[in-house]
């Protein structure tokens, strides 16, 4: 039995264009008829998701921030960091040269030295709700995730900053050009999910394609990863998916 559909979004439901495919808002609706709820599960932020899910964003629940911030049901949760950790963690990423992302719930914080592709593409095509700032260390408290973006790879820095951090927090290659640090990742935020929302894990069928999705799909009792996925994930035994619409629709059937 399935009763919540948790969906990663980029290299998952969305296309290639970063769009959501035909037919997602009536799909949506559909699954709440049969009594399968429908949660965004992503590393995006809750408002930039708010706006891609607009006309149904009543009718779901949010996961995002890769797990930092929970919305279902009229009922939020964040995970923040402490200030001189998240300090040190932004150091890092600097020194490493990657450029910064700050997150909190209502904005995403961008400096402004950075690059111009880098910025436009947080604007104009993730769409995020940003702040432009001068001075990371001159912000207020409540940072939920820290991201480093690399132009080309940011894989090949991970070791290093995973070996320093690991212990303290999950830091996860979230596609080629990203690591994310928070303190929580997507399976702890579908175990505060179903907690809010009184869904047993083995009731939630799950999607993703990346390395910041096993946690979640490891937690549910029906996970599915996309062919499109690195190798390594697709030796791990999970469901197979092609195209998400498909396999939403089969489990409707």
């Amino acid at each position: 039995m399935i009763r919540l559909v948790a969906c990663d979004l980029d290299g998952t439901l969305l296309d290639e264009k970063g769009l959501l495919p035909e037919g997602t808002f009536p799909l949506i609706r559909r699954m709440k008829e049969k009594g399968i709820a429908f949660a965004a599960a992503s590393g995006r932020q809750w408002g930039n998701l708010q706006r891609m899910f607009f006309p149904v964003c009543k009718d779901m629940a949010f996961l995002c921030e890769n797990g930092a911030f929970i919305d279902a049901k009229g009922q939020q949760e964040r995970s923040v960091f402490p200030r001189e950790t998240a300090e040190a963690v932004i150091r890092d990423i600097l020194d490493a040269g990657m450029e910064l992302l700050i997150s909190t719930p209502e904005t995403s914080f961008v400096l402004a030295s950075a690059a111009k592709a880098y910025a436009d593409d947080i604007v104009y095509r993730l769409r995020n709700t940003v702040t432009v700032i001068d001075d990371p260390f001159l912000l207020a408290d409540g940072y939920i995730k820290l991201s480093g973006f690399h132009p080309v790879d940011a894989a090949p820095l991970a070791p290093a900053l995973q070996a320093k951090w690991g212990t303290q927090m999950h830091v996860d290659i979230a596609g080629k050009k990203w690591l994310d640090f928070t303190l929580v990742n997507k399976g702890d935020g579908i175990h505060a999910l179903c907690r809010l929302m009184d869904i047993p894990l083995s009731d939630v069928a799950a999607f993703g394609d990346q390395y910041n999705d096993v946690s979640m799909l490891d937690a549910v009792g029906h996970p599915f990863l996309m062919d499109s996925a690195p190798a390594e994930l697709r030796q791990k035994g999970y469901a197979p998916c092609h195209h998400v619409p498909d396999t939403l629709n089969e489990i409707l059937a």
